[in-house]
């Protein structure tokens, strides 16, 4: 069986402080589907090294929370920041990287990796919360499909790392999925584990046959 490390957003009690790992039941159903045994990663484990000596043929950076804007030098100053989980999710990155493990971001997780190799955000983007929009692309697969979109900050062509390679836009340039130029590394905008199309099995299925 495919095994992959799925990272986890940070929430909080509404009734008291207490910070929580959590990730919604969307995504073990999703990447399940596919074929996967998952190991969720906590941000705060002391442990992580012991989760990255399991042999994993994937690794998923989750959705939720923003990043803290000291990683890419902005002065943007956002709620719903934990340092701690942009380390853990850095050094998964960084495992990844060393060990040729393939990577897949989802909304965060593409900002998180466009940031990890230097690229910015844009902030507070209109109609990108809980609308849906059709894609724009050159990938005949992707090409005039619907996704959903949750995300109040997004990458453009003028933010985006010159080591990622865009693969699909909106109509008002949001890119909404890209690639790294060398490494099996992919960003997804939309959230695939919420519509659960056909579109997306066979997009991940294509990147994890390196056919992407």
């Amino acid at each position: 069986m495919k095994t992959l490390l799925l990272s986890m957003r940070v929430s909080e009690s509404s009734s008291y402080y207490e910070e929580r790992n959590s990730i919604a039941f969307d995504y073990i159903d999703f990447f399940e589907s596919l074929g996967f045994l998952i190991y969720l990663v906590p941000n705060n484990t002391t442990y992580l090294d012991k989760y990255l000596e399991l042999d994993v043929d994937l690794i998923v950076i989750s959705g939720g929370n923003n990043l803290d804007p000291l990683l890419y030098q902005s002065d943007f100053n956002p709620k719903d920041v934990y340092p701690e989980r942009d380390i853990t999710e850095y050094k998964l990155l960084n495992f990844a990287i060393k060990n040729h493990v393939k990577v897949i971001g989802i909304c965060r997780g593409l900002h998180l990796i466009n940031v990890y190799f230097d690229g910015q955000l844009s902030h507070n983007i209109a109609n990108h919360v809980n609308k849906e929009h059709v894609l724009i692309s050159k990938n005949h697969l992707l090409h005039d499909k619907k996704v959903n979109s949750f995300h109040n900050h997004c990458v453009t062509h003028k933010n985006l790392s010159n080591q990622m390679v865009q693969i699909a836009e909106t109509e008002d340039g949001s890119i909404e999925c890209a690639i790294h130029i060398n490494r099996r590394i992919l960003g997804i905008q939309w959230h695939p584990e919420r519509q659960k199309s056909s579109t997306d099995r066979e997009l991940i299925s294509l990147f994890l046959k390196d056919e992407l």
